[in-house]
């Protein structure tokens, strides 16, 4: 904790970090903006429902807790993940603020309908945010996936991150608020957007890796620190062996000859000549 609270006060005192946290804060705002356009003009400009061949086989099964609850956890175990080291933060802004944009423009193109779902509605509030013909591409798994890829260097929210893909892409499939070609699309199109950020945003991707990579550092250096004692420990009271007359040098190092090279050839056409 007291480190999370250095970490606070000398980024938040660096003029250069407040500017690009803002700008991400307004990217992320605009990005909003313009997702829940395309999902209005989506929904009023739905056309009928499509055949699939994996909704055709499966459901429609009632898992609207796990859809819209499971989202609100998973969302404030990455706001945790943010806020205990602030250094990702402008990256994970401007990254998921592109998400949204992307998404924007692939949701105002496509205008189909939802395959019909279990017939019992959630509460007015939830209805408006979670569902309506937002469809390709699916979110549920896109944003998890983003952030996969984004923790990618921690192995421990890797594999959370890639099994919360997993579970929301069931989900979407099982409770039919996604299409199959939604959830497959969604991989691909999110692995495309990271990289876009990781190119557009290169400086911020360097500071969000920054404390994991001298927290990957430093088990190196305590192993090499242990092998140094191991290693004073089993020559103290030992004498070194060095060249008379020539202290602190190390002795040359010895090298081995393969037989049959230049050298022992010509010794021995010397030996036979004589």
């Amino acid at each position: 904790m007291e480190n999370t609270l250095r970490l606070y006060r000398t980024l938040f005192g660096n003029r250069a970090y407040v500017r690009s946290v803002c700008t991400g804060a307004v990217f992320l705002a605009a990005s909003t903006i313009a997702i829940f356009a395309a999902v209005t003009y989506a929904t009023v400009h739905a056309s009928n429902h499509v055949t699939d061949f994996v909704l055709s086989r499966v459901g429609p099964f009632n898992v609207r807790f796990l859809f819209v609850y499971g989202t609100f956890i998973a969302f404030a175990i990455t706001a945790s993940l943010l806020a205990w080291r602030p250094n990702r933060l402008p990256f994970a802004l401007k990254a998921m603020a592109l998400f949204l944009l992307v998404r924007a423009v692939f949701v105002a193109l496509t205008h189909m309908a939802p395959s019909p779902i279990d017939p019992q509605k959630p509460a007015p509030f939830f209805n408006s945010i979670f569902y309506g013909s937002d469809l390709f591409f699916s979110g549920h798994t896109g944003m998890p996936f983003l952030a996969a890829l984004a923790f990618w260097h921690i192995p421990q929210w890797r594999m959370f991150y890639l099994a919360l893909t997993a579970f929301f892409g069931s989900i979407v499939l099982l409770g039919h608020y996604h299409y199959s070609i939604d959830v497959l699309a969604a991989l691909f199109i999110t692995h495309g957007v990271f990289q876009m950020s990781c190119w557009l945003f290169a400086r911020d991707y360097v500071l969000f890796r920054s404390s994991e990579n001298q927290a990957v550092r430093r088990p190196k250096r305590a192993i090499r620190k242990r092998f140094e004692k191991w290693v004073e420990a089993r020559t103290r009271g030992r004498p070194t062996l060095v060249p008379a007359g020539e202290p602190g040098r190390t002795p040359e190092p010895f090298v081995l000859h393969a037989v049959g090279s230049e050298d022992s050839l010509s010794s021995r056409q010397s030996k036979t000549g004589s």
